[in-house]
C-alpha cells in the first residue's frame, strides 16, 4: 500500500468467534471488534514512532 508516495503497512482483519453461553452474538461481536480496534491502534503507533528511512541511495560513478 502506498501512503504519501511511500510504502506503508496493510492490515487485513478476519476472525471467527464462538459465542459463549449467556451472551448474544451481537454482544460478543461488539466486544471482539472493540478489542481488535484497540490492538490495531496500538499497532499503528509502532510505525508512527519509527524514523523515516529513505531506502534509495544515489550511486556514485
Amino acid at each position: 500500500m502506498i501512503i504519501d508516495g511511500r510504502p506503508g503497512p496493510l492490515v487485513i482483519e478476519s476472525f471467527v468467534v464462538d459465542v459463549p453461553a449467556g451472551n448474544t452474538k451481537d454482544e460478543t461481536g461488539y466486544f471482539v471488534e472493540a478489542l481488535i480496534k484497540c490492538n490495531l491502534k496500538s499497532l499503528a503507533k509502532v510505525p508512527e514512532g519509527l524514523p523515516v528511512q529513505d531506502r534509495t541511495e544515489p550511486i556514485d560513478l
